[in-house]
């Protein structure tokens, strides 16, 4: 598999296999329990006749009719929001059937759509181009919706998937603008599936894609537009063998398309930035360890490293991940040794289980071990694809143990890791001199001094 690909599949929770029904089971239930938690009044959704809005409001149907079963108070409204008239109004026409909502109310957009437009010309004396109108379609369908869910109390769904997500497929603050996502982890060949399994017919389930957004190309397919094949892009999710080609289509799409899968771009956000993706993994520097009289003499010398790293790495936007080690009083996170020993450390809410008076802790992101590796049984996988980081340089204690365990183990994940010689420390001296050794020789993994990892970190770039 593809390194990018693991990535992919890894942020956007693909599974190479699923049960249909217990896939519908999981996303009804999703919405039962968010919207009781919520306490809105229910759902509202575009529905366009594609086959991925037919199955979102099919779920969310499902789910308002649980609510009201219990006893609650829970409504559906499906919107149709054609411009002027639709050219596949038989399918659209067809999917409101099938979904059954509630309430199904049409709002035509043409109206707001061409003001905005004539707007504009009279403003700047050109019209919108049709690529761009075609956007402007999408956001006005978006703010009709949260027009009616704002006025009525409802929570509006999204029917976006990954592999709309993956390539970028969807308008930024227009359908990818939504509350809740109940097909997020789906491809495309499995929501069809999860359609069949609700009992939707062929001409429903079958349907080809199209966004359907320009007026000089009515009826243009998404594959068409996309340059791909949903199949391709469906078995490059699922972790199959895609040729060359396709593949590097949907990894140029996922890059080109990260500033629409987040938030407005903040000072410290890095995605955008080019060169590898780098976090800072501050590993253990914690009260428990320093105990040990080696470390002691060198804790101060040491915080003042790890801090000048953690300085330039917010200085240039990077994540730093400050990781640390917690036990559970009553053993059931021991290890062996401990368990043998009959003694537990770093319980929750001690001074062993604290960071370093000094140590600059603020604003990062933190993650919990209770093994020498930082990736053990840990959320560290889960937060380094969500930040989209691919190389870690790591700092901290102890060299000879959590550090080399923690850089063995980011080799096993596919990361490109380094470590920062003069930022780590070990009560054994031997011991760490050798295992760095074999990080390199054998992991060929980068050990570096301190000015490296400074320009690392302030640059992007990784060491040759």
């Amino acid at each position: 598999m593809r390194e990018t690909q693991r990535t992919i599949i890894r942020a956007l929770k693909v599974r190479p296999e699923i049960d249909p029904a217990a896939e519908v089971e999981r996303r009804v239930r999703f919405l039962e329990d968010y919207l009781r938690v919520s306490g809105a009044a229910g759902f509202v959704l575009g529905l366009s006749g594609g086959v991925d809005s037919t199955l979102a409001g099919r779920l969310a149907q499902s789910a308002v009719e649980r609510v009201r079963a219990d006893g609650g108070e829970a409504v559906f409204v499906g919107m149709r929001l054609p411009y002027r008239v639709q050219h596949d109004e038989a399918d659209a026409a067809a999917a409101v059937g099938f979904v059954s909502a509630d309430e199904t109310v049409t709002v035509d957009i043409a109206p707001g759509v061409d003001g905005l437009n004539e707007q504009i010309r009279l403003a700047t004396g050109t019209p919108l181009d049709d690529f761009t109108k075609g956007n402007a379609k999408a956001r006005h369908r978006m703010v009709a919706q949260y027009a009616l869910a704002g006025d009525r109390g409802l929570l509006v769904i999204g029917a976006d998937h990954a592999a709309e997500n993956v390539t970028g497929f969807f308008t930024k603050f227009g359908d990818g603008a939504a509350d809740v996502l109940p097909l997020s982890g789906l491809n495309k060949r499995q929501a069809r599936a999860l359609l069949r399994q609700l009992g939707a017919p062929r001409q429903l389930w079958g349907k080809v894609p199209t966004a359907d957004l320009l007026d000089e190309h009515v009826g243009r397919t998404d594959e068409d537009e996309l340059g791909l094949r949903y199949d391709e892009i469906d078995d490059y999710l699922e972790g199959r063998d895609v040729p060359d080609e396709p593949a590097g289509r949907i990894e140029a799409a996922w890059h080109r398309g990260r500033h629409k899968r987040t938030t407005p771009v903040e000072v410290t956000d890095t995605w955008w930035r080019p060169g590898p993706r780098t976090a800072l993994v501050v590993i253990d520097m914690q009260n428990s360890y320093f105990e040990f009289p080696e470390l002691a003499d060198v804790r101060d010398e040491l915080v003042g490293r790890v801090n000048e790293l953690i300085a330039a790495a917010h200085g240039a936007g990077r994540p730093v991940v400050l990781v640390r080690t917690e036990h559970a009083r009553d053993g059931s996170t021991w290890t062996l040794n401990m368990c043998d020993d009959g003694e537990g450390f770093a319980f929750p809410g001690t001074e062993q289980a604290r960071f370093l008076s000094g140590l600059d802790v603020g604003g990062h992101v933190e993650v919990i071990k209770t093994r020498d590796s930082a990736f053990f049984h840990t959320e560290l996988v889960a937060e380094l694809a969500r930040l989209e980081v691919d190389h870690l340089l790591l700092c901290g204690v102890s060299t000879h143990s959590c550090i080399s365990q923690t850089a063995i183990d980011g080799f096993a994940e596919n990361m490109h890791v380094g470590v920062v010689r003069d930022a780590v420390a070990s009560d054994d001296a031997a011991l760490s001199a050798a295992l760095l050794e074999f990080l390199a020789d054998q992991m060929r993994q980068p050990i570096i001094d301190q000015s490296a990892a400074l320009a690392v970190l302030r640059t992007g770039g990784w060491p040759g």
